[in-house]
């Protein structure tokens, strides 16, 4: 990992202090009403080592791509590459996306993560920001819901090891409240996000020096 003053992840733009390496972040909220573009925004990386590996589940690469370019993202295909879980994107470099037949793969899903990341991080791009987009696919198509939770725990556990940052969506009003408090212990913190009156807001738990009251994310 390349050496600075502040090996901490900061996010541009967004009312939230940087965190510490090795973090991963659930965030919840209506995915069509806030969740999911606060989740790319949190993807983004000013850094000029940082790059961002995706889990792409319910929607392709292609589209999932043209999200993040909206939100800030630097499209360098060497500097952001893709989990393909919805469609194969025979459009895009095979060295920045694969494609996994279904959501309920996730042994797949877990290969083709893993050398993206090394790949990601072999090109020079040490700080690696992690986004799972969105988790609800993965837990509506596998049959056993703890084979999901393995699979957070062995991601979280790799962003944890290499000081990465792990980012993953979550839309509460879709599961049972059980498997939403079952999903959350694998994350070191929880970003939760509404809109209020069409304005986006958020507030943080698990977290240190992070608003613990709803405040305005601005755009």
């Amino acid at each position: 990992m390349s050496q600075r003053r502040d090996d901490r992840y900061a996010f541009d733009d967004l009312p939230l202090n940087p965190v510490e390496p090795g973090t991963s972040l659930l965030v919840t909220g209506p995915v069509l009403s806030g969740a999911r573009e606060v989740g790319l925004r949190l993807l983004c990386s000013s850094d000029a080592d940082g790059g961002t590996v995706f889990i792409a589940t319910d929607s392709d690469a292609a589209t999932m791509l043209e999200e993040f370019g909206s939100h800030g993202g630097v499209l360098e295909r060497e500097r952001v590459r893709v989990v393909d879980c919805a469609q194969e994107s025979d459009d895009l470099p095979e060295e920045s996306v694969s494609a996994v037949s279904t959501p309920a793969d996730l042994t797949g899903i877990g290969i083709e993560y893993s050398g993206h990341y090394e790949s990601t991080y072999a090109s020079g791009y040490t700080r690696v920001r992690t986004g799972i987009v969105t988790l609800t696919p993965l837990l509506v198509y596998s049959d056993d819901v703890r084979a999901v939770y393995r699979f957070l725990n062995t991601v979280t556990g790799r962003i944890g090891t290499a000081d990465g940052l792990g980012i993953c969506v979550l839309d509460p009003d879709a599961h049972e409240t059980q498997v939403v408090e079952s999903v959350a212990q694998f994350f070191d913190g929880r970003v939760d996000v509404r809109a209020d009156a069409g304005d986006l807001e958020l507030q943080v738990a698990g977290l240190r020096d992070q608003p613990s009251d709803w405040t305005p994310v601005g755009t």
